[in-house]
């Protein structure tokens, strides 16, 4: 313990060495999971560099001084749900409680029961296993197609908890843009889109109530195919669709067609490949937005109605690996190198399907 009192690092007051672990940990970004190559044969499997936490084993002061504060300014990634749910979900109610920052893929959760029956569970589904989560940010990448983003985003708009503020992004204009008609009503209520964010609005605002505040802004990047465009305010545009659109043949399409059409403006030439980013923050006002333990269970997609009461371990011992015999893909191991924690790449999915290969 002498040698390291005489350390130039004790020697300044503990407020100066706290700010200077708060910009270590605030530019530390802990990747984990896996993602499909784009050639559907390879999964490569992310991991943060050995270093990242380094820090908290220098030496035992500086492991009393920082404790559990750094898992309050780090960043969390997860490539796909089902490890953000290894990772989190056996952590301490306390533990989970201070992580403030998650990004995690938007893919559906691939789980394969005995006889291998595949389930998906989607992403609102999968938050309601951690309860005790309160972000500061949820960051969600949007996944496979532009009506299975718009739903993904649709149902954490209105069921999600557990953060504070969400961003969703999209590589693709197309999810506010694409046509769906479908003479099934019920597949056309769950899949048909609404004038963005006017429709998202009126459901926070019924959530939270409008006295709280809550708001849901949508960005659009202003040049088409630029990775990373939506997240700088120089590079993005913010972006109101109307109840009435009118296509490049001058036929309008009133607010109950809404949907049916394309959005000429979103998906025409060169436009789709423009990124878009929506931001929906919960009221700020007397909104307890903590994942809850026992909540409702949401419609019949919820995990927790095929497994009353299960814990995730529980869960995922039920489940077996989805691949076998010449169906087993080639795993790759990388480590998660970048310059900035909102770093990031398009990739195919996150979810791989052994019985056709195809992304899901």
């Amino acid at each position: 313990m002498n040698a390291q009192s005489s350390s130039l690092l004790f020697c300044i007051p503990f407020e100066l060495r706290d700010e200077i672990y708060s910009h270590l940990f605030t530019s530390t970004r802990l990747t984990f999971g896996s993602r499909v190559a784009n050639d559907n044969k390879t999964i490569i499997t992310l991991h943060p560099p050995p270093h990242a936490l380094a820090l908290l084993r220098a030496c035992r002061r500086i492991n009393a001084e920082i404790d559990k504060s750094w898992l309050s300014q780090v960043l969390f990634k997860f490539e796909d749900p089902k490890t953000m749910l290894d990772k989190l979900a056996g952590l301490s109610f306390e533990d989970l409680s201070l992580i403030r920052y998650v990004t995690v893929r938007g893919d559906s959760m691939l789980l394969t029961y005995l006889p291998k029956r595949h389930v998906h569970h989607r992403l609102v589904s999968v938050l309601k296993l951690l309860p005790g989560l309160q972000l500061h940010q949820l960051t969600v990448f949007g996944g496979h197609g532009d009506k299975f983003q718009y739903r993904t985003l649709d149902e954490l708009v209105r069921y999600g908890s557990g953060w504070r503020e969400l961003r969703f992004i999209s590589h693709s204009s197309g999810m506010l843009g694409y046509a769906y008609y479908c003479f099934d009503e019920a597949l056309r209520q769950r899949y048909q889109r609404r004038p963005q964010p006017e429709y998202w609005q009126s459901v926070v605002d019924e959530r939270d109530g409008v006295q709280s505040c809550p708001s849901v802004v949508v960005y659009r990047a202003t040049r088409p195919g630029h990775r990373g465009d939506v997240l700088r305010a120089q590079t993005r545009e913010q972006i109101q669709q109307s109840d009435t659109i009118v296509s490049h043949t001058g036929a309008s399409y009133a607010s109950d067609e809404y949907g049916t059409a394309e959005d000429p403006v979103l998906v025409g030439e060169g436009e789709r490949s423009k990124e878009v980013m929506v931001v929906v923050r919960r009221g700020r006002h007397g909104v307890d937005y903590q994942e809850k333990d026992g909540r409702p269970l949401l419609s019949n997609f919820d995990i927790r109605r095929e497994f009353p009461g299960r814990t995730w371990a529980e869960i995922r011992a039920a489940c077996i690996e989805a691949w076998d015999g010449e169906d087993r893909p080639t795993f790759v191991r990388q480590v998660d190198l970048y310059h900035d924690i909102d770093e990031y790449i398009w990739t195919a999915c996150s979810t791989y399907n052994p019985t056709t290969r195809d992304l899901l």
